[in-house]
């Protein structure tokens, strides 16, 4: 069964507009997955732990007063998902 594939290519050429007959190298990385079935996924509100934070990083003093930032736990798996929202000056 197929996992995953992934590779860096290489592509050398001269383009028609080089006059000096420069080669020019370009490279992209590729990568290919199997698709997978869709899944139903059901959790329990129970399992999961809420917490907001203060965000760190920019923002001035709004970083400082207002909670911008979330932190979910899911108990059973540990699964951690924190998301912070940032402020420029």
């Amino acid at each position: 069964k197929m996992k995953t594939e992934a590779g860096v290519h290489r592509v050398q050429r001269v383009p028609a507009t080089e006059s000096q007959g420069r080669v020019h190298t370009s490279t992209a990385t590729v990568a290919i997955m199997p698709q997978v079935d869709d899944v139903t996924v059901k959790i329990d509100p129970k399992e999961i732990k809420l917490q907001t934070a203060r965000s760190s990083g920019a923002g001035g003093q709004n970083v400082n007063k207002v909670e911008t930032a979330i932190d979910l736990i899911h108990i059973p798996t540990g699964i951690r998902i924190f998301c912070q929202q940032e402020r420029s000056q």
